[in-house]
């Protein structure tokens, strides 16, 4: 069981994620150059997974309690 401090962090590193997969499409949109876009593309959806894994850890731990 995680303390609320490790739940507050763990809630920042979310919305850190969250602002990462952002900015990462957000440039990629600007970009005309197709390596870099694929690369910030690639980047945004390894950040959006992280993002996705931890939800999911973090649903099914409150679901156990």
């Amino acid at each position: 069981m995680l303390s609320a401090k490790e739940l507050l962090q763990v809630e920042d590193f979310l919305t850190a994620e969250q602002s990462c997969v952002k900015t990462l499409n957000h440039f990629a949109n600007e970009l005309s150059d197709s390596q870099a876009k694929q690369m910030l593309q690639q980047m945004a959806q390894k950040n959006q997974q992280n993002f996705q894994t931890i939800s999911r850890h973090l649903n099914a731990g409150q679901n156990l309690q």
